[in-house]
């Protein structure tokens, strides 16, 4: 039976990420996707990045800084550059109409206790038509105690090979729009309705975590 529900809470990425691959690692069940891909998965994995202000990638993460910026920067952008879709055009060229986050800011400066701040990246009539669909579907942006935090829905999240990323580039999100509303970068919290770790990357992941565990013991 597939655990569901767990959280875990750091005040940094890198080791939210850790925690949260030794939990999908150890507690997760094995299941097969529409590809045909075994994963390990957890169901409602939330992650809770309580220092937002800044963001680096783990020192075992794959991704170059270089290619971590050209992610964040699609995230803001909304200009399509070929893909399927991009977030950034989602974001801010909704169904090539709406752009949320100007939006979203607008909310906030007039209303910083709004708890209407929220965007989506699901457009129906064409995602149902769809294989190639967004795994992150909702950001909600809520000030609070003169903090901005953001919460962030994945409906299917690689928590090994784009968790980093995805926050990396959500820390840059969550950044422009406390600069334009005058307020402090606050927490990045992710709700992953399913988190997995796929199989290609198990070996790798095994062997990280024992490395961890060792020199948290000391070893």
């Amino acid at each position: 039976m597939n655990s569901i529900g767990r959280l875990v809470r750091a005040r940094a990425a890198d080791e939210a990420w850790r925690r949260g691959l030794n939990i999908i690692w150890r507690q997760g069940a094995e299941i097969e996707d529409e590809r045909g891909s075994r994963t390990k998965e957890l169901m409602n994995l939330m992650v809770v990045v309580e220092d937002a202000s800044s963001c680096v990638a783990p020192r075992e993460y794959s991704w170059t800084e270089e290619r971590l910026d050209e992610y964040a920067s699609q995230l803001l952008s909304p200009e399509n550059p070929g893909f399927e879709y991009t977030y950034g055009e989602r974001l801010r060229s909704w169904n090539g109409e709406v752009d949320q986050i100007a939006v979203i800011i607008n909310r906030l400066r007039k209303n910083p206790g709004t708890r209407r701040a929220t965007a989506v990246t699901w457009i129906p009539p064409v995602d149902h038509r769809r294989d190639e669909v967004p795994c992150m579907v909702v950001c909600d942006f809520k000030i609070r105690s003169g903090r901005l935090n953001l919460t962030v829905m994945f409906r299917s999240h690689d928590f090994a090979g784009a968790y980093p990323a995805n926050v990396y580039a959500l820390t840059r999100l969550l950044r422009y729009v406390s600069e334009e509303t005058g307020t402090a970068p606050g927490s990045i919290t992710t709700l992953s309705a399913s988190a997995h770790i796929y199989e290609h990357d198990w070996d790798w992941v095994e062997s990280m975590i024992v490395r961890v565990g060792e020199r948290q013991a000391g070893l």
